[in-house]
Formats: C-alpha cells, structure tokens, sequence
C-alpha cells in the first residue's frame, strides 16, 4: 500500500479546494494545454493517499497551485517530482537538483504576482531548516549525470552568462531587485536546461557555479521583494549548486546571505545557526575579509536579540579581521563588502540594539556617518538608502523628531527610486514609534505624518 503524500495533502490544505474541485481545475487546465487528461475526485484522493500521478498531471498541479497561493510551487514540493525524496524536500544529487530548479524557476516566471509580498509563511525555520540543510558538510556524492547527451556550450558561453549575472548583480545594487527579479529567473530556468546534459568535469563545475550565483541573485531579490519563501528556496538551490562546483566559499556567501534574511524576518536565533553552519562547511578554506562579513552578519542578529555585549565582541572581530585582509585573498562576488559596508552593518547593528535601550544609539552614529561617507552612492543606491534609514532610526530613538523630519525630505525623493520592500519593512517600525510619541510632541506629530506619506509612495 502506498504512502499518503503528506507534502502533496500539506499544499492541499492551504488551497482550500475540495478534492472535486481540484480535480475539475486540473481537466480545464490539462484541457487549455492540449492534454487528455480528466480525473474525478476519488483519482484525487488516491492522489493523496500515495500514488503518483504521470505527467503532465504534477506539472498541472504544481502551476495551479503557484496560481492559487501566489508563490512558485514545483512537482518536488508537492513530492511529485523526479527522484523526490519522502515528503519533497530537495536531495543532494545532480539528477534531483536539476529537476527541482527547472520545476521550481517554471513555476516562478507562470504565476501571477497578486497580493503576495511581504509574506514570510513559506519560511523554513528549526528542524526543517536545518534537515534541508545538513547535507551541505556531506562530501559530494558521485552519481550519475542527468542525461547522456554532451552539452554543446563551453567556456566562451559561460564567461558570457557570468558577465551577464555581474550586470543584473550591478542593476540590483542601483535600483532593487524588483525591476530585474524575472528577468534574473528566467536566466536561471535556462541555464538549468544546460545542467541536463553532460560536461567535461571543469566544464560543469563552472557551469554549476555560475548556476549557483544565479540562484543567488534570484535568491536576494526574491527576498528585496518581498517573497521571503521563493528566497529561501533559492538561496537553497544556488548552497546546491555551489556544493555540486565544489565552490564552498561560495556556499559561505549564500548562508550570510540566508543568515541577513533571517534577522530581517525576525528569526536571528537561525540567523546564528546559519552562520555557524556557514564556519563549519568552509573551515580555515575562508579569507579575512569572509569572517569580517560573517561576524557583521552575527552582530545583527545579536542586536535582534538585545545582547550589547555580543554585539561588540562581533563587531570589534569583524573590525579586526577586516583590518588584516590581504587584497585579492577574497572573490571577487565580495567587492561589495568593503570599509563601507562594514561599517554600514555595524550602524545598522548599533541602531537595531537601541530599539530597546536608547541609549545605545550613540554608537551608531559614527559608523552610519563612515557608511555614508566613503558609500559609492551610485553604484549601491539601495544601500546608501539603508544607511540613511538606518540614521533617521537613530535621530528618532534619541527624541530629535524635528531633525529627523528634516531628513525624511532626504530620504523620500531617493526612495522613489528603489525597487525595495524592505527600505519600507525598516521605515514601517520607525513611523510606528513616530506614532506613539506624537501625543507628547508636535514634533512627533509632524514626523509621523510625514513618514506615513513615505510609506505611501
């Protein structure tokens, strides 16, 4: 006797449809494709129960679901797809990794984006985070390729797809990653159809690894959006890719990645975990300046938790690992952590510990003033906007609400032209804590209603 598909009877549930009225919408859908294919409910419930429907059935179901709940679901996810381990989480192998990419970037670019940013339900914390994640300190296991035909692109083909993924890496620091997130995906899904055929070993590695920083930017701009559980999906795939290229430092680079996405949707306990795991796989293998992004990551997540005394030890470590960085020791996909990102990290971790005792904002503002002073404006836009932010949080904890005000003017016109939500999830507090000091200040009352009309753009 089959068993029940949990993962596939879990996405059910959240839909809401009746087993009849799933399996009406998979005949229209099976039907506007040119496909024969018209299940009642009982095929539904069998579905469920355990037994696995032939294609094109889970591609059916994995776009009517994406459809119905706004966010890229794949046949993997429903435990469905090819090589699917027990109850569709992602397993390590070649064959597995290239089914679940091309299912899940499919499904991505098919839905409709409506009513969906801001969610963060698709998460992934605790035990299931961490299961997903294990396999990244397992060796490599050795299995077979995904398919028997020789793949026809070689290193010129693949220095073209990296300079491209450079310039979407560029474009997202200028201007957010709303703008360019499906273009980014739609790159991906076609370099998971390169993955299906066989390489050369060197070949394939660098395929697997510019596979890897794909899923990466897809990753951080699925999060800039707002679509926490589509990045973690993909901040997972791009650790899978990076493991197949055997590229660990890279893998450091996607788990700080994970690590600030955690702390962002207010899990910094992960976030710990994320670095922790991030040491473990990488070993002495890192350079100065990857333990110097690594402790920034920590000190945020510390500051999330109220812990001032971590919070210095993490960013007087990073200071001094920084400080002894070799140029040319760090990749190059590190160019953006630099004195000012550093120091950017470091306000930002100072202001988040004086959202709860405000006299610690003080020890912000030097590294803020540093951020915004050495900051390329241009070329990290969005950043600079955070540091802004990040400025404006401290003028409000120490009760400056007119100054602050004045710097809400600063801050609007930039806003504007970021494709952000997450320069609206740091503003969102502020004018909240705005809002409660108004009845004692008019001040207060002023800055409140102007940061309000931010929110409003």
């Amino acid at each position: 006797m089959a068993r029940r598909n949990e993962a596939l009877l879990r996405w059910f549930r959240q839909t809401g449809w009746t087993q009849r009225e799933l399996a009406r919408a998979v005949t229209r859908l099976g039907q506007a494709r040119g496909y024969n294919v018209a299940p009642d409910s009982s095929r539904v419930r069998r579905w469920l129960e355990g037994e696995r429907p032939r294609q094109p059935v889970p591609e059916l179901l994995a776009a009517l679901f994406s459809e119905r709940l706004g966010r890229p679901v794949g046949p993997e996810d429903l435990g469905l797809g090819s090589g699917a381990p027990p109850g569709g989480e992602l397993g390590w192998d070649q064959r597995g990794l290239v089914t679940a990419l091309q299912d899940f970037t499919r499904s991505d670019l098919m839905i409709k984006r409506r009513d969906v940013l801001g969610t963060t339900a698709a998460l992934a914390t605790g035990a299931v985070l961490e299961n997903r994640l294990r396999g990244w300190l397992d060796p490599v296991r050795a299995d077979a390729a995904p398919a028997a035909s020789a793949g026809r692109i070689g290193t010129a083909e693949i220095a073209e797809i990296e300079a491209a993924t450079r310039t979407f890496w560029t474009w997202d620091a200028k201007v957010g990653g709303g703008l360019y997130r499906e273009a980014v995906v739609g790159q991906l899904k076609a370099m998971t159809d390169l993955l299906e055929h066989a390489y050369p070993e060197q070949i394939g590695r660098r395929l697997f690894r510019s596979t890897a920083d794909l899923a990466r930017l897809a990753g951080w701009m699925s999060h800039d959006v707002g679509l926490q559980g589509t990045a973690q999906r993909y901040f997972t795939f791009a650790l899978h890719c990076a493991k197949r290229a055997g590229d660990q430092r890279l893998g450091v680079e996607v788990l700080s990645r994970m690590a600030r996405q955690m702390v962002h949707v207010g899990k910094p306990r992960e976030a710990l975990s994320l670095v922790a795991l991030a040491r473990r796989g990488a070993g002495a293998r890192i350079a100065e300046a990857e333990q110097a992004m690594l402790g920034t990551c920590e000190a945020w997540a510390w500051a999330a938790l109220g812990d001032a005394g971590r919070v210095d030890r993490a960013v007087g470590t990073a200071q001094e690992r920084f400080s002894r960085a070799v140029a040319g020791d760090a990749p190059s996909w590190l160019g953006y952590f630099d004195q000012a990102g550093l120091s950017g990290m470091a306000g930002l971790s100072y202001r988040t510990l004086a959202e709860g005792d405000p006299g610690l904002a003080g020890r912000a503002e030097p590294h803020i003033d540093a951020a915004l002073r050495l900051r390329n404006r241009d070329a990290y836009a969005r950043s600079n906007l955070f540091d802004l932010i990040s400025l404006l949080g401290v003028r409000i904890v120490q009760g400056e609400h007119a100054e602050a005000e004045r710097m809400v003017r600063r801050v609007l016109p930039v806003t504007g032209r970021i494709s952000s939500t997450r320069t609206v999830d740091r503003i969102r507090p502020l004018a909240r804590r705005a809002r409660a000091d108004a009845a004692r200040s008019t001040d207060a009352a002023r800055l409140a209603e102007s940061l309000d009309g931010l929110l409003a753009v």
